[in-house]
């Protein structure tokens, strides 16, 4: 008797009020990030990466030139990618999601919690600087070492990559320390005005 006044059918799940569709629940086709959530990166991508690497490493095996596998390594990757993403997309627009929903929430909760700036909150600014610093030297070791023009683009990347670690690194300190200096002299709010690069 008693199991039937919480047994569940068809027409009281219709009654009740479904709960609201949360973007960060897990969801199939999308890496899970380190807070146990749907992440910004889709398993397209994380597949695409892995190919493209696989193929120049499989290429160095046998000796492919390092120009044709870098070329092959990306085509390959890339195709992977689209292909894998344009079914996932379809399958989000079957069921009712928008493919972009994921992207778009996180990048606005972390504007919301870098007042209003839309690059990555660094949890360990110092550990992102490193990273930059370490990509910058293999840059410099890079460009001095070779002679191809592969290996001139290899550097431009990790020179970029470099460049993108340092400034969001030192962007987060920046910001910490204007919040601490803030919090203590009770001038309120900070200037968002100042901090906002979106336009």
């Amino acid at each position: 008797m008693g199991n039937d006044e919480t047994r569940r059918t068809p027409e009281t799940d219709a009654a009740e009020p479904s709960e609201p569709y949360d973007p960060y629940a897990r969801r199939p086709g999308y890496a899970t990030g380190a807070d146990g959530r749907t992440d910004t990166w889709t398993t397209a991508m994380v597949a695409g990466v892995v190919t493209g690497f696989a193929v120049i490493v499989v290429a160095g095996f046998v000796h492919v030139p390092p120009a044709l596998a870098y070329v092959v390594g990306a085509v390959l990757g890339l195709a992977v990618w689209s292909v894998l993403r344009g079914r996932r997309r379809a399958a989000d627009r079957r069921a009712g999601r928008d493919p972009d929903e994921v992207a778009q929430v996180r990048s606005r909760a972390t504007a919301a919690a870098n007042q209003g700036r839309t690059f990555f909150v660094a949890q360990n600014p110092v550990v992102v600087i490193v990273m930059g610093a370490i990509f910058l030297a293999l840059a410099v070791v890079r460009a001095v070492s070779t002679g191809s023009v592969i290996g001139f683009v290899v550097a431009a990347v990790l020179a970029a990559s470099a460049l993108f670690f340092i400034v969001q690194g030192t962007g987060t300190l920046v910001l910490r320390r204007r919040d601490r200096v803030d919090a203590g002299t009770g001038h309120g709010e900070p200037d968002h005005a100042a901090t906002r690069t979106d336009g």
